[in-house]
């Protein structure tokens, strides 16, 4: 893995690996961003497939492309995955910058073949090594196998099971712990 600086000021870096390209997305990658999250796989698992209204849509999709923790999957520089990372929402009802929550999605025709795997490996180290963050946090449907499989690959370990009240699903939390 090497680490290569594009702009210190802004803290832009970009992570590359022996087949990817991690990276912050920037609006300059909204076409590619809108044409990965119209797969009808990756608007399920994201809950695209929830909002009707195409503009609505598409201000989601910039206000993710705004978020310092919007990272982009790279293979050829075809945009093929995204992982988001946030502040999750502490105890307290605000952002607890100590924790964050991870998502992420790849293009279908790039599903299990270890594309995700080295991106969230990737994510992890640099998020263990550059922040001061105590855990990462994912969900996932309970009927999404692979992811489950993924983060547990990962050692993320199971912390609950809940009913999604929007998504009408159960859904799994996943913590994986980075410093005591």
């Amino acid at each position: 893995m090497r680490i290569i600086c594009l702009n210190e000021r802004v803290g832009n870096l970009m992570i590359v690996t022996d087949r990817l390209a991690i990276r912050r997305l920037l609006p300059t990658d909204f076409q590619q961003y809108a044409e990965l999250t119209a797969f009808p796989e990756v608007a399920d698992g994201a809950g695209f497939n929830f909002i009707s209204n195409p503009q609505m849509i598409k201000s989601a999709l910039v206000r993710q492309l705004k978020n310092k923790g919007t990272y982009g999957v790279f293979e050829d520089q075809q945009l093929i995955g995204a992982v988001l990372l946030f502040e999750r929402i502490g105890a307290s009802g605000r952002p607890d910058p100590e924790n964050l929550e991870v998502s992420y999605f790849l293009r279908p025709d790039r599903w299990q073949m270890g594309y995700m795997t080295e991106a969230l490996k990737t994510i992890v180290a640099g998020v263990k090594a550059r922040h001061q963050v105590r855990s990462l946090y994912a969900e996932v449907l309970v009927t999404n196998a692979r992811s489950v499989a993924l983060l547990e690959r990962l050692n993320f370990e199971l912390v609950t099971k809940l009913r999604d009240p929007i998504l009408g699903s159960d859904k799994l939390i996943y913590e994986r712990k980075l410093r005591a």
